[in-house]
């Protein structure tokens, strides 16, 4: 049932990542490591869609780095860093 979690998950990195203006932020820094699919926020995390129109909803940071690590095939501590700024926005 949709709704029927009470809201997403505790995240470690709500700090860095909480707020319309931070979840943009961050999905144009992850998206610079893909090359066909994109992210972008929505109120309680990010939507990654891929280009057949396939979409995953991550609810938490980690489920973002984990998603867009595994479809650019970058390494999630890289992805983890460019997210937060900490890296530099360079594409693959």
């Amino acid at each position: 049932m949709c709704g029927g979690c009470a809201g997403a998950p505790p995240d470690w990195a709500a700090a860095h990542v909480s707020g319309v203006r931070q979840r943009f932020a961050v999905a144009r820094r992850v998206s610079t490591a893909l090359r066909r699919d994109t992210v972008r926020p929505i109120t309680s995390g990010w939507i990654v869609d891929g280009p057949t129109g396939v979409s995953v909803v991550c609810r938490t940071y980690d489920d973002l780095v984990r998603i867009v690590s595994a479809r650019s095939g970058r390494p999630g501590p890289e992805i983890r860093d460019i997210g937060l700024g900490l890296a530099a926005e360079t594409t693959h």
